[in-house]
């Protein structure tokens, strides 16, 4: 790096240009530190939609729905940013980008189990439909733990999957 000439420095005007430059470099530190704490607030925020249900179900249409929080999917890719240009993230956000993979994998595969379970609901016809009750029950008692006990930090969501799969199969 270059150096000034020390008479350079010396004059008042360099003065003036070195005061504004250390006014501005402190501005743009306190900016990054606040910006800093304020993302890691919303990273504790966004980890806590971690504990709600895998699923939903519509109060008005009876509808079931996957229950993940996008500002997950949008935490991970902040992270995966921040630590590809040096920045030190949290713990907490490198818990969840350790586990982008499986989030993403049991989204994608929850949407799939109840467009499936949409698809074989609806291909029953209205005269059978008493005849499946017990199975259509069977069902609905295999889904529960997603709306009931099961978070996205649960063990055993692959087990839970399974065995919806093998409740969706038998009704089909």
């Amino acid at each position: 790096m270059e150096q000034f000439p020390p008479s350079l420095i010396k004059q008042k005007e360099s003065k003036k240009f070195v005061k504004m430059y250390n006014k501005t470099g402190y501005t743009l530190f306190s900016f990054e530190y606040l910006w800093r704490q304020k993302w890691a607030h919303e990273v504790e925020k966004a980890k806590a939609g971690l504990q709600a249900t895998l699923i939903i179900r519509h109060p008005n249409n009876n509808k079931l729905y996957v229950n993940f929080d996008s500002e997950i999917l949008t935490l991970i890719r902040e992270a995966k940013c921040l630590s590809r240009i040096g920045i030190d993230i949290p713990e907490s956000a490198k818990i969840v980008l350790l586990q982008e993979d499986k989030f993403k994998m049991y989204n994608s595969e929850l949407h799939f189990v109840l467009r499936e379970y949409d698809r074989i609901v609806n291909k029953i016809r209205p005269n059978t439909k008493s005849l499946l009750v017990p199975h259509l029950e069977d069902l609905e008692y295999k889904l529960r733990p997603g709306m009931v006990t099961l978070t996205w930090t649960s063990m055993n969501i692959d087990g839970y999957l399974h065995h919806v799969h093998q409740g969706l199969a038998k009704l089909e």
